[in-house]
């Protein structure tokens, strides 16, 4: 660790989770563009319930901050279906309108009648079937179904709710996850049987395969120095000595945010 207390023109204090203050038309246009491409790739390879061809028209959310390593943001198409990214990767998606965190509100009354619509719905999927819609997600964004680790998943299993009356119901929705030795899980795909298609997605944002773009002038178009130096001011300071700053990223040392 490297601390100083004395901070260079190229020195840029980063926040919570290495975000960064600054932003600028240029950040924006490059965000929305490179997030708008990846969610369409998506759109088309999972065959959501949406026009061809896709077009910009279609997004009713933006949100993009910059963070050292890319950004995090959300693009939501047709107020449904939302894509999310995590300081430079891709690491959620949500068909909104069947999200289980509807349900979940402060209402037991409308919780209940909405979990009561979903169980009564037709279930068009069997595990099978709604597994082989999980793993065609897993390879639609790069990582390598059925190699090694990701040969099958290590957790399947059809969610079920439990009614007034103490017993437990199947509910026409499933959980598949991917786990890995590193963390709690990797990757998680949920699908419903409402739609016959991909219900929710939760990734790591360790993960080598959901990495998005990184523009070698991404510094430059937030108005940064070409190469700087990240510090993180320190809480803990002695009474009467100035700010103390940890550095975290020099580019002189091998390697990247």
């Amino acid at each position: 660790m490297i601390i100083i207390t004395n901070l260079l023109t190229n020195m840029v204090i980063v926040g919570v989770l290495n975000s960064l203050s600054t932003n600028t038309p240029k950040f924006q246009e490059y965000a929305f563009n490179s997030m708008f491409h990846q969610a369409s790739n998506m759109i088309a390879n999972w065959n959501l319930d949406l026009p061809r061809p896709i077009t910009t028209n279609m997004v009713t959310r933006f949100i993009a901050k910059p963070s050292v390593s890319g950004y995090t943001g959300t693009l939501i198409f047709s107020n449904r279906f939302s894509f999310g990214w995590d300081r430079g990767w891709f690491s959620t998606f949500v068909d909104e309108p069947y999200s289980e965190i509807r349900a979940k509100t402060l209402d037991v009354d409308a919780n209940d009648a909405l979990f009561e619509r979903w169980m009564r719905a037709t279930n068009h999927l069997t595990m099978e079937k709604a597994r082989a819609i999980a793993e065609l997600v897993m390879r639609s964004v790069g990582i390598p179904i059925r190699n090694g680790k990701f040969a099958k998943p290590d957790y399947q299993t059809q969610m079920t709710y439990e009614w007034k009356d103490g017993k437990k119901y199947p509910m026409p929705f499933y959980r598949f996850r991917w786990d890995t030795k590193d963390l709690w899980y990797n990757y998680e795909v949920q699908v419903s049987g409402i739609t016959s298609n991909v219900l929710e997605c939760y990734f790591s944002i360790s993960s080598p395969y959901l990495r998005s773009p990184f523009p070698t002038n991404y510094f430059e178009m937030l108005g940064l120095p070409r190469e700087p130096v990240f510090v993180r001011r320190m809480h803990l300071v002695l009474p009467g000595q100035p700010p103390a700053y940890e550095i975290l990223y020099d580019p002189s040392l091998p390697h990247k945010p």
